[in-house]
């Protein structure tokens, strides 16, 4: 927690090595922004510890045992808690550790060969809800990223009981129709007459057993790239709530 009269905020320090910790408390606490208020050298230490009164943030060094056991459990124990992991070295095993422990719920990253000042940092953007890492952390992490297989494409209209399918005209307007646009905005896009953009939508309709324009794919369940012009043209636009068949 944040001390009101001071103003320091709360850091929880779990590092193996007892120099080590003792000589970054000692650094984080030099100025009037940070107060140590808890010590651990291993993962049931820190969770006895933490459990009491859960600071707002903590950091964890990468050379602690049962690093990613450490991290699950104080998810549990003091979830409200921003964690942070430091020391983070060039090895294979810290580099699998990065990708792990970011699944983990671990909010930044400081590098072994980062000065005192970038773990003051991270703990200044953490309490921010912000995340904070070293471009080699980054490259790992995007590296892991392109590494997931792709998700399964996504239909872009709902099976039809009928068998009926849209022409793909009618596939654009209802594409349009999804992102919010009204005939009259769709009619000008496509250069069409707004009697035809009625037809189409009352077609659409009709071969996917909607009754509302409102049941035609909202724009979240595909990736529809709408031209900014087009979003932009769309803002005020009247939006019909359910199409009828034309009249002649």
């Amino acid at each position: 927690m944040i001390v009101p009269e001071m103003g320091l905020v709360e850091v929880a320090l779990i590092a193996p090595v007892r120099a080590y910790r003792d000589a970054l408390a000692a650094a984080m606490s030099e100025g009037n922004e940070f107060k140590v208020v808890c010590l651990a050298s291993s993962a049931p230490e820190a969770l006895a510890r933490m459990s009491q009164v859960p600071p707002p943030v903590a950091l964890l060094d990468f050379g602690i045992d049962d690093l990613m056991q450490l991290l699950s459990s104080l998810r549990r124990v003091s979830p409200a808690t921003q964690l942070i992991g430091m020391g983070v070295c060039e090895t294979a095993a810290h580099s699998a550790a990065v990708v792990a422990a970011a699944e983990a719920g671990l909010v930044g990253f400081v590098d072994a060969d980062q000065p005192v000042s970038d773990i003051a940092t991270a703990v200044r953007l953490a309490i921010h809800g912000q995340s904070s890492c070293s471009p080699r952390i980054a490259a790992l992490l995007l590296q892991a990223l392109r590494r997931l297989p792709a998700p399964p494409p996504m239909p872009l209209i709902p099976s039809d009981p009928s068998g009926a399918t849209l022409t793909s005209r009618e596939r654009v307007v209802a594409e349009l129709i999804a992102t919010g646009l009204s005939n009259r905005q769709i009619a000008t896009h496509l250069i069409l007459g707004e009697s035809t953009v009625k037809s189409h939508v009352h077609s659409i309709l009709g071969k996917l057993g909607l009754s509302s324009r409102d049941q035609v794919l909202p724009a979240r369940c595909f990736p529809l790239a709408v031209p900014s012009r087009l979003m932009a043209s769309a803002q005020g636009g009247d939006r019909v709530e359910a199409e009828h068949p034309p009249t002649d």
